[in-house]
Parts: C-alpha cells; sequence; structure tokens
C-alpha cells in the first residue's frame, strides 16, 4: 500500500519502474509515468505529492477525473472554500491542488495531490477562488 511518506521503493514495487526519472529544482526526485509523475520529499526522500497528467483516468472522492471545468465545479460543491495562490487553485479540505483548469494554460493542465501542511507557507498570500454564475467563467474574489 502506497501513502504519504513512502519510500521510492514501496512506490516502484506498486507501480513499477518509471519511465524516467530526474531531479527538480527544489531538489525533488521526481518519478515520471506515462500519465502521472510521483514526486519524493528533497530532504526525506520520502512520497509527498501525486501528479495526474491530462488522459489520467482516476477518481478522487468516488469523483471521476474529467479533465473538464465541469469537475471543478464538483470539487468546488465538496469544498467551498478553495483557494488561489501561486497560479494554484487549492482544495486544503482535500489536499489537491489544479493547475491549467482556471487560466487558459491548459498546457499547465493537472491535478495534484498533496501532503497535510505542504501549501501552510503560502497561507498569507492565498485569495478566496469562486466561480462566476457561467459554467465555465472563474475568478478570483
Amino acid at each position: 500500500e502506497v501513502h504519504f511518506g513512502s519510500s521510492e521503493s514501496v512506490i516502484t514495487d506498486a507501480f513499477g519502474k518509471p519511465t524516467y526519472k530526474r531531479v527538480n529544482h527544489e531538489d525533488e526526485i521526481e518519478l515520471h509515468y506515462s500519465n502521472y509523475i510521483i514526486r519524493l520529499d528533497s530532504a526525506t526522500k520520502l512520497f509527498r505529492e501525486f501528479t495526474l497528467l491530462p488522459g489520467c483516468e482516476a477518481r478522487i472522492n468516488d469523483v471521476d477525473v474529467d479533465w473538464s471545468d465541469t469537475f471543478l465545479h464538483v470539487v468546488q460543491r465538496l469544498d467551498p472554500e478553495l483557494v488561489e495562490v501561486l497560479g494554484f487553485i487549492l482544495s486544503l479540505k482535500l489536499g489537491i491542488s489544479f493547475s491549467g483548469f482556471h487560466d487558459g494554460d491548459r498546457s499547465q493542465m493537472a491535478i495534484h495531490a498533496f501532503r497535510i501542511g505542504d501549501w501552510d507557507r503560502f497561507r498569507e498570500r492565498m485569495k478566496p477562488f469562486h466561480f462566476l454564475s457561467s459554467k465555465t467563467d472563474l475568478r478570483l474574489v
């Protein structure tokens, strides 16, 4: 069973050998698979983040990820206190963040599951995020 804090060997036993492995600009080890990325903490080398890439079939809290703005609306129903910081929309309640859904940059589209506390250092910069009345219009407040 893989969970936050798992070692790289536990991850590769569960998911197999990654397509490639690299160290990112934050000194985190990234294990790249065809449509997801697993990141290991730079200090502990233990599992800290799971990133879904477009096309990855997944379920989050029993909701199918459909890679449309509709999914973001569903998440807001589960957590009405979404925030935006550094170009990401975050659900601190669910432990997931989004990129590329709300700003028109589909090349950055991804969904990230993160450890509790990973975004705490940015709390002062977080702004509430809400949708306009139209299903596809998103905005910060």
